[in-house]
């Protein structure tokens, strides 16, 4: 505030509190990418850097009141990002002390939200040659907050994003169709016959039950898993070669990736409530087409255990 102002005796108009000019509520009104330098995160086994982390809170207006109080939002994730920064805090927990903070100083809401995201890197290995590189891994946490009965409940989310390989099936079993029809050579390693592959992103979210956690860099490499092949910052030939093969040797749809990513989220986490709910989205940047593939899954623990009918 200018000095003089803070010295005189002006009365500043709170043009946010004034009557809504219409009679309807608002679900969500915030404040979008809010930039900050880094924070840390715990991952279980030590302290990570989280590299370009960015901030979206929301809170809810009730129907009589014109507008909220923006600068209180910026407040609360300046606060706790201080306050947490290079803690032992997991990020869905910054999240959530945010989305409870936000409920503090904005006294009429009775809903809040904080969603971030932001990357982390490790170093990674290529398989083979063992050159070592930087992998960035995109990483998502997210809490909302409500008022019931004068408390506070709060749900918190964490999800990641990572980078893989997949092999079309279709064209794979094709080409080798036309190629026996036509007695023509194959590009085969054994069994193993060409087809397209494209790079493809598979992104996971997980919406926790009360207390529960999972480790995001373990998280990310399950994810990886589920891929034709991993994809690398850095290939040497060979380490090229025998990503090619590994992807052509467990060609994938898309559709294949986001259930065998539900299945195996469902297997290594049996300590997941049923009511943890697992979001799955897959694309895949096509090489031979002018589109792009996608597939989406969502469903409870619960549901994807009854699916497959087994205790995971």
């Amino acid at each position: 505030m200018d000095p003089i102002l803070s010295k005189s005796n002006v009365s500043l108009p709170d043009v946010q509190s004034e009557p809504a000019k219409f009679s309807l509520k608002v679900e969500k009104v915030g404040l979008v990418k809010i930039k900050i330098p880094y924070t840390g995160i715990h991952d279980g086994n030590g302290l990570c850097v989280v590299q370009r982390p960015v901030f979206t809170v929301f809170v809810d207006l009730p129907r009589n009141q014109r507008g909220i109080h923006a600068s209180r939002s910026y407040q609360s994730v300046f606060k706790v990002v201080n306050e947490l920064m290079s803690s032992r805090y997991r990020l869905e927990d910054v999240c959530s002390k945010v989305a409870e903070d936000l409920l503090v100083r904005h006294e009429y809401a009775s809903r809040s939200s904080c969603e971030l995201r932001g990357e982390i890197f490790r170093v990674s290995k290529t398989p083979t040659s063992l050159v070592e590189a930087y992998e960035p891994i995109t990483v998502w946490a997210y809490a909302s907050s409500e008022r019931l009965s004068g408390r506070l409940r709060t749900w918190r989310g964490i999800g990641v994003s990572v980078n893989g390989v997949t092999a079309c099936p279709c064209a794979q079993r094709t080409v080798k169709a036309i190629a026996e029809f036509e007695k023509n050579s194959t590009i085969s390693y054994d069994d193993i016959v060409g087809t397209h592959m494209q790079r493809t992103i598979a992104s996971v979210r997980l919406l926790l039950v009360d207390g529960e956690s999972v480790n995001l860099l373990e998280l990310a490499d399950l994810v990886k898993e589920c891929m034709s092949a991993p994809s690398y910052e850095v290939l040497k030939r060979i380490d090229e070669g025998k990503l090619v093969l590994k992807a052509l040797s467990n060609p994938l749809f898309v559709e294949d990736v986001a259930r065998l990513v539900a299945t195996s989220i469902c297997r290594k986490y049996e300590r997941l409530d049923d009511g943890t709910k697992v979001w799955v989205r897959v694309r895949s940047i096509e090489s031979i087409h002018s589109y792009d593939l996608e597939a989406r899954l969502s469903a409870t623990m619960g549901e994807i255990r009854a699916s497959l009918g087994e205790t995971c």
